[in-house]
């Protein structure tokens, strides 16, 4: 965040050296004014670095060691650019409140001066979009569908900017800039868009396989149509099942499988309106796969003794790391889950556990031992010093844990965990 905030001080710092200060914080027009005209420049940047966050770069899942923390930026960022964008009017308005209530109120009304037409109504869609986020429940394709306005919002809130009378017309050092990131924006969404339609740069695969575990939990296994994918345990992918009963939008879904195999294999829980439709894919429709993405990895740890906490279906990217796990790691795995039957892949754990003295597995059912603690996993992990802990499950079931580790003294940055909670 660091960085971002250092672009979008950038503007700022060309915009102080326009005019002395003193002028621009003269009297209380000019300082309400002054204020709207950097949180409309600050804005910008945000907007245009949000939308670059959304794109799935690799450089970007590389340099945030993950691409769910870059989503996770991506909706912080949103909110903060949102805020910003939403106050840069207000402070502006106060100079027209001076002359006219009349003209103050008109100066929201679309249609009445056209450059800021084009503002007014980006905010207008921007806070439509912002309400169907918040507070209406709307599936998820349609909650997909709405946010490609986004790019509309956008492309408004450019035209707005390179049409009204202000300190980015009057400085080409800071249209220059401005416009730079806006281009690189929309090349972002052209390239995400393009890519969806056309799939380019994405590999195939067809489904051999559909394994029930249980009623809510699938496996699906799949085989490569050309080109294999190559991954490191613990990553992710972005999945497109393109069949007749299910949704082709792509969903994220972490790699159960080995490197090692040929085939792919991802194991869903039925938590909503995709998932519950997994059920319904059939032999041989065909996937399209993104990825590999994040950095969950055992080999990312700065030690080679590690706790591993699985809550429910977050012992997915556990299986795959535990099939090629390296001999000089010592390993703890808890692996908790409600009931027994909820528990998916137990005997293959078992067998790598008695083949591997160095990896411990740790079965945990809440419905006989209660929720499992930070206390208790240190207690049957001979203590936690040196040691690295990886979490994957619920967000509430890692939050918790989280908190009680670090309260007992554990480093947070030896504390690792991969959510899907995008």
């Amino acid at each position: 965040m660091f960085i971002i905030a250092f672009f979008a001080f950038i503007p700022v710092i060309i915009w102080a050296f326009m005019e002395p200060l003193g002028l621009r914080f003269a009297d209380v027009v000019s300082t309400t004014t002054s204020i709207g005209q950097i949180l409309g420049l600050v804005g910008m940047v945000l907007f245009s670095v949000n939308l670059i966050l959304a794109g799935k770069f690799k450089f970007l899942d590389k340099h945030f060691k993950g691409l769910d923390k870059v989503y996770k930026n991506h909706h912080r960022l949103g909110a903060i650019a949102f805020s910003i964008m939403l106050f840069h009017p207000i402070f502006l308005v106060v100079k027209f409140i001076t002359i006219s209530i009349r003209d103050a109120g008109l100066f929201f009304v679309p249609f009445t001066n056209g450059p800021i037409t084009w503002g007014i109504l980006s905010l207008i869609v921007l806070i439509i979009l912002i309400c169907l986020t918040f507070y209406a429940k709307i599936k998820y394709k349609n909650w997909k569908l709405s946010h490609k306005f986004m790019t509309f919002a956008f492309f408004l809130a450019v035209i707005h900017t390179f049409l009204i009378q202000s300190d980015v017309s009057r400085n080409s050092l800071l249209r220059y800039y401005i416009f730079t990131l806006a281009i690189l924006a929309l090349f972002t969404i052209f390239r995400k868009v393009f890519f969806e339609q056309t799939k380019i740069d994405r590999l195939r695969y067809k489904v051999v396989k559909i394994k029930e575990f249980n009623i809510s939990t699938v496996e699906i296994e799949m085989e490569p149509v050309g080109e294999k994918m190559n991954f490191t345990p613990g990553q992710f992918a972005f999945f497109s099942f393109i069949g007749d009963a299910i949704s082709p939008e792509s969903h994220p879904f972490s790699i159960s499988s080995s490197n090692l195999d040929n085939n792919l294999r991802i194991i869903a829980k039925n938590f909503g309106d995709f998932t519950s439709e997994l059920k319904k894919i059939k032999i041989d429709d065909q996937v399209v796969i993104e990825g590999p993405f994040g950095g969950f990895s055992y080999k990312n740890g700065k030690s080679k003794n590690q706790i591993w906490i699985a809550g429910g279906i977050g012992i997915t990217p556990f299986l795959s790391m535990s099939q090629t796990l390296e001999k000089d790691y010592n390993i703890n795995l808890f692996y908790s889950v409600k009931e027994p039957s909820e528990a998916v892949r137990v005997n293959n754990l078992e067998m790598i556990s008695k083949e591997n003295p160095n990896f411990k597995f740790n079965p945990w059912v809440t419905r006989d031992k209660g929720y499992i603690t930070a206390e208790q996993v240190k207690g049957l992990s001979n203590g936690l010093d040196g040691k690295d802990i990886f979490l994957c499950g619920p967000p509430v079931f890692m939050k918790s844990l989280k908190d009680q580790f670090v309260t007992m003294g554990v480093d947070i940055n030896n504390i690792r965990y991969e959510s899907f909670n995008f």
